[in-house]
């Protein structure tokens, strides 16, 4: 991925001074709507932002038929990208923040995922579609927080931070609310009344409890925005096969297994952060509709992927790619490595930076 152009309305950013954050550019409403968020992250962070535009040159291919080699312009499809991004980057300026822009030619995800290396976090619309060569912001959504080097944020094309934000129904129950029990609902009702998380960032976590990435890239994203921070759980006890028939002391160890994780969690990151207000929810369900539910109102929803095993199999894994298709607020995904569960308490301080 060779070539790069910087728009006149850009400001290349010191190198090696600072790590942006990076930004997928197609010209489409939802990778508008996902720079106008960046921009504030940016601002927050105070990170210079790097906007991105990728596009790929048309090409014939023919087994059986032959024809005569054809160079294609891409003059006007480099034209096109350059005012996309000119156009982006004089909204970055007017909103204070320092920009710089790269065009590269290659498939988007594959040029995100390089830019990523170099960023502190990446951020891109979902469902975009449009723009200069029709490039579709959705493929590279799902397929990007998988392999990105740093944090990915996908903003839905629907976000809209000032409107009415209903809770939809859902079918997973809470259980436990900061230790205490809840109210036991109708188990003849197929769903109740989901909660809300208004004004909240919702981080869900897997069986690494308070070692996980996700819960401190969460809680620091908490503090920047002002935001009070909520932790989600799962944990599944229904009975789908004759294989597993747990005793009611099972059932109970079991949530007080997932509890303890949550309580753990929670102070460590009071020790950490002092000022930070953290309530947890441990719920009965499955768990990617458990964070789709949260995301119906939380202001930021924050996710791993990779997590593993633990009680009843607890988050994440594939939950992120179930997630992000469905999300409706600004989704980040943090990558979790293979061997973070392996490491000792004391050996997995918060870390440095988001």
């Amino acid at each position: 991925m060779s070539e790069q152009d910087r728009p006149q309305n850009s400001d290349p950013a010191p190198v090696g001074e600072t790590e942006a954050v990076i930004v997928g550019i197609d010209g489409s409403p939802p990778s508008r709507n996902a720079l106008a968020w960046a921009i504030q992250e940016a601002r927050s962070l105070g990170r210079p932002i790097r906007l991105v535009g990728a596009y790929t040159i048309p090409s014939v291919a023919a087994a059986a038929i032959d024809v005569s080699y054809v160079p294609i312009d891409d003059s006007s499809i480099r034209a096109a990208v350059t005012n996309t991004l000119k156009e982006a980057a004089a909204e970055v300026k007017a909103a204070g923040v320092p920009v710089e822009a790269v065009i590269e030619i290659g498939d988007a995800a594959g040029v995100l995922i390089d830019e990523s290396k170099t960023g502190c976090l990446t951020v891109v619309g979902s469902r975009g579609r449009g723009g200069f060569a029709g490039r579709l912001l959705g493929t590279v959504s799902s397929a990007l927080p998988a392999h990105s080097a740093c944090p990915t944020v996908v903003v839905p094309a629907c976000w809209d931070n000032q409107a009415e934000r209903p809770a939809h129904p859902t079918s997973s129950r809470p259980i436990r609310q900061d230790g205490i029990e809840v109210e036991t609902h109708d188990p003849d009702a197929e769903s109740i009344e989901g909660l809300r998380f208004d004004g909240k960032v919702v981080v869900g976590v897997d069986s690494l409890g308070a070692e996980s990435p996700a819960l401190w890239k969460a809680a620091r994203l908490a503090v920047r925005r002002g935001s009070p921070l909520h932790i989600v759980a799962v944990i599944t006890t229904t009975v789908i096969g004759p294989e597993w028939l747990p005793s009611t002391a099972d059932l109970e160890r079991l949530v007080n297994e997932g509890a303890d994780k949550l309580v753990v969690a929670k102070q460590r990151l009071a020790e950490e952060f002092p000022d930070l207000d953290v309530t947890w929810t441990l719920f009965d369900g499955q768990p990617a509709e458990v964070l789709v539910r949260a995301s119906d109102t939380a202001e930021v929803l924050v996710i791993g992927s990779r997590g593993r095993g633990g009680f009843a199999g607890l988050l994440l894994g594939s939950t992120s790619q179930s997630v992000l298709p469905y999300s409706q607020c600004p989704t980040m995904v943090v990558r979790v490595a293979r061997d973070h569960g392996r490491r000792k308490h004391n050996e997995a301080p918060p870390e440095p930076g988001l």
